[in-house]
Parts: structure tokens; C-alpha cells; sequence
């Protein structure tokens, strides 16, 4: 079996929805509690968050910049190679604006989220996607990419909704703050993005499911923390197992 390497801490909520949804899930699938070993690497949001809203959002104290986010990030993965994890996962949508940069020189894999995530929308028979999430996931086109590169249309929230959103992820949710007129708002952000013809909501935020929940929207949502977890299980259990 192999040793799942998670990178942590950027949303501490979300860390521990990833690490309970990997071993949940594990046991509802064989039975029992030997589920893969997993390796957590504690990110401060601070430093990589913060780092990646540079010159770009307002919402968070910005320190660093992005190639000071893509070192600490890499120096992150490569501890954890050391540490024996045999891949690795981040538990966080924003910080795969730096996935291309990162990911072609590290000593282990890096499983996308954006790549997992489009998987499951193809399997869908989607087209087209609304995408919720952090300004930077909304706007630096890093998630756009990959998936248009999957065939798949996105689309985005305008200005002042992007910016409410963001606010409601780093102000309530990173916190562990639910608050019902916030959940009204986002489910209005996905009605507007279901007139602009979206066939699926895209949950690109680890946070946004502690709010958002299937049936509160009539579009199939697809929730990134369950998605990628379930991915790592399967890749760590793979070997040892049918």
C-alpha cells in the first residue's frame, strides 16, 4: 500500500475534511481500519495564500510573492518524499496556481485537483461548468486551463460576486463560520450561473462544501475535497488490492 504525502494548513478545516474523508471512506469500502498510511505537511495559509494574493486581492495580508510560494511548496513535497510518501496531494484549490511550475521538478507525483475534478465531470457527460472558489482560482485562469484542456467549459461568477465569495471563504468558512445568509447568496451566485447555461457546479474551494450541499442546488455539484481524497485513496491502495 502506499503513504499518501498531503500538503496542510492552508485551510485547517479542509486538512481535516481530506484526512477524514480518506479514512471514512477506506473503511466503508473493506471493513476495516488499515487504511493507507497518510503524511501531513502543516502550509501557514499565511505564507502561501497570503503570498499568492500579491498585488491581486485585498482579503488576505499578503507577504512574498509567487515564486517564494512555488519554493516553499516545493520544499514542502520534497520533505514529505522524505518523509515516505510515495505521492502527494494539496489540500487546497488556489495553491495549484502553481502546479505546472512545481510539479515538473519534484521527486514524487503531485495529483492534481483540477485534473481529478475533470474526471468526474466528464464521467458525467458535462459540457459546461460554473466554478466557485477563491478570487485567484475564479480569475488567474489556472483551473480554466486545465479543464478547457479536458474539453470542458468554465465559467465564473462577475466582479462583486467573486469578491462576496471570497470574502465568505476567508472570513466565515476558514474559520468554521456557516452562516445561513451566506449559503442564500452563493445558491443565488449558482442560479445566475445556471441562466449562463451551466450544467454543473464546481465547488474549486476545500471550505465551500461546509457550506454548500447537494440538495440545496438543483445542478449536480461536484465537491473537490471528496473527489480528490477518494482519488488518493484509490492510488494508495491500488497496488495491494482490486
Amino acid at each position: 500500500m502506499k503513504t499518501i504525502g498531503i500538503l496542510g494548513g492552508m485551510g485547517p478545516e479542509a486538512t481535516i475534511s481530506y484526512y477524514a474523508c480518506i479514512t471514512r471512506t477506506y473503511y466503508q469500502r473493506y471493513g476495516d481500519y488499515a487504511y493507507p498510511q497518510i503524511i501531513i505537511y502543516s502550509l501557514s495559509s499565511q505564507d502561501i495564500i497570503g503570498g499568492l494574493s500579491l498585488s491581486r486581492q485585498k482579503s488576505v495580508d499578503a507577504v512574498g510573492d509567487e515564486s517564494e510560494v512555488s519554493a516553499r511548496v516545493k520544499n514542502a513535497i520534497e520533505k514529505l518524499h522524505l518523509a515516505g510518501a510515495d505521492f502527494v496531494i494539496a489540500a487546497c484549490n488556489t495553491v495549484h496556481v502553481v502546479f505546472d511550475e512545481v510539479a515538473k521538478d519534484i521527486p514524487i507525483p503531485w495529483i492534481s485537483i483540477m485534473d481529478v475534478t475533470a474526471e468526474s465531470i466528464k464521467k458525467a457527460r458535462l459540457n459546461k461548468v460554473g466554478l466557485l472558489g477563491s478570487v485567484l482560482t475564479m480569475t488567474e485562469g489556472f483551473y480554466e486551463k486545465a479543464l478547457v484542456g479536458h474539453g470542458i467549459e468554465c465559467l465564473t461568477p462577475g466582479p462583486e460576486d467573486r469578491e462576496r465569495i471570497n470574502d465568505i471563504i476567508f472570513f466565515e468558512l476558514v474559520v468554521g463560520q456557516v452562516k445561513k445568509d451566506s449559503r442564500l447568496f452563493i445558491v443565488d451566485c449558482i442560479e445566475k450561473l445556471a441562466k449562463r447555461g451551466a450544467e454543473g457546479i464546481v465547488l474549486a474551494c476545500a471550505e465551500l462544501p461546509f457550506l454548500i450541499r447537494p440538495n440545496d442546488i438543483k445542478l449536480p455539484l461536484f465537491n473537490t475535497v471528496n473527489l480528490h481524497a477518494r482519488k488518493a485513496l484509490d492510488l494508495a491502495v491500488n497496488a495491494d488490492r482490486p
